[in-house]
């Protein structure tokens, strides 16, 4: 693995770039993309995206609330904490610095909004991920995992819905 750190620039996402962010992260499914910009464009939150010279390499949603999943809102107060979510690294540019620096920016733009705890859910599966967030100093939390689940829109217009067993975890700001 490559540790060479990428020289990247996090930005929230523009509305001129969508056409651009669907091809690049989700061609199968543009929806994505839309739904991100319209928690910006609703001041909910964030959708930062890395650039690499004039390359989108990965992506963040940065939610000022949340999450909205009744399996930590029954258990956690959520209204000072921020929540990422829709992290997403293009594969050639994993574990070269660009989920890190996305995730300090995202901190940093949380802490100044007023929030005192940023939280994430991480798939069971995705090992990778939870060690990143970890050495990030994200605690899981104590109350074990849960299924999320969200639309998904196939090349035929189809909707569906994807499912993932995730944990919670979360960190102060």
């Amino acid at each position: 693995m490559n540790k060479e750190k990428l020289d990247v620039s996090i930005k929230p996402a523009e509305a001129d770039q969508l056409e651009l962010l669907v091809k690049q992260f989700s061609p199968d499914n543009p929806m994505f993309q839309y739904n991100r910009f319209d928690v910006q464009s609703n001041g909910k939150g964030l959708y930062l995206i890395a650039w690499h010279h004039e390359v989108p390499v990965g992506h963040f949603l940065l939610r000022w609330s949340g999450p909205e999943d009744e399996a930590v809102t029954q258990r956690l107060n959520i209204a000072q904490s921020a929540y990422l979510e829709a992290g997403l690294i293009i594969e050639k540019y994993q574990g070269k610095g660009v989920a890190t620096a996305i995730i300090h920016e995202c901190e940093r733009l949380a802490k100044q909004k007023g929030c005192n705890h940023i939280g994430l859910e991480v798939g069971l599966e995705n090992f990778k991920a939870r060690s990143l967030y970890e050495k990030l100093n994200y605690k899981a939390w104590e109350h074990g995992s849960f299924s999320i689940s969200w639309e998904c829109l196939d090349d035929k217009g189809n909707i569906s819905i994807d499912t993932e067993v995730v944990t919670y975890m979360q960190k102060a700001l």
